[in-house]
């Protein structure tokens, strides 16, 4: 799972260290943050993720205000959110639930039951995907078949590793093509290929 990363965020190191260790040995790739800040500036880096783990009770900006925030990135609008906390009663989980978290998971939990949780939200296919139509139109009179497959999926999240796997091309190959749609579509970042078949722009 080298391009399935999840992002990590509690103030506690402790517990991000017990974390990531967990998911490292599940095969997962993990970025770790100390604080909501720290975790809304990884995401502006445009570093891909496939799911975001969550704390509740941080200091200086909570979880709900960090998923406010996060929501509000064009890169992490459909990015699965669990909200992973001590806070155990029916109002948090509600609460989170109302926020539009994928899933919430309390503290302390079991590892077969965590990871498989984890699994699931990162394995459930999103809705049929949206793309700008102008975009998309442009898109397949410029690229060549395999170029605006690949663009579609970059679209949808997947790393070069998942995009290679989907196509039966290998991953070096698959870098190529990604360098080549960059550079047919005048663009610099992945990320710009998300924004342009979204929403029919980018920077």
């Amino acid at each position: 799972m080298e391009d399935c990363r999840i992002l990590c965020v509690d103030d506690d190191i402790s517990m991000l260290n017990t974390i990531e260790d967990i998911l490292i040995n599940a095969g997962y790739t993990v970025s770790l943050a100390k604080s909501g800040k720290q975790a809304i500036d990884l995401i502006k880096k445009g570093i891909e993720y496939r799911l975001v783990l969550l704390d509740v009770d941080m200091p200086e900006m909570d979880g709900y205000e960090t998923f406010k925030c996060i929501r509000e990135l064009k890169e992490s609008e459909e990015l699965p959110i669990i909200f992973l906390t001590g806070m155990d009663t029916p109002d948090y989980e509600v609460k989170g639930w109302e926020y539009g978290a994928a899933d919430y998971i309390t503290k302390p939990f079991i590892k077969s039951v965590f990871l498989a949780r984890i699994k699931n939200r990162i394995s459930i296919p999103t809705a049929s995907p949206q793309y700008d139509k102008k975009a998309l139109e442009h898109m397949k009179n410029t690229l060549s078949d395999l170029e605006l497959t690949v663009s579609k999926l970059i679209a949808d999240g997947l790393g070069n590793n998942e995009i290679a796997k989907r196509t039966n091309y290998s991953y070096g190959y698959i870098k190529q093509v990604v360098s080549i749609i960059l550079e047919k579509m005048a663009m610099k970042k992945r990320i710009d290929i998300r924004s342009y078949l979204k929403e029919g722009k980018f920077e």
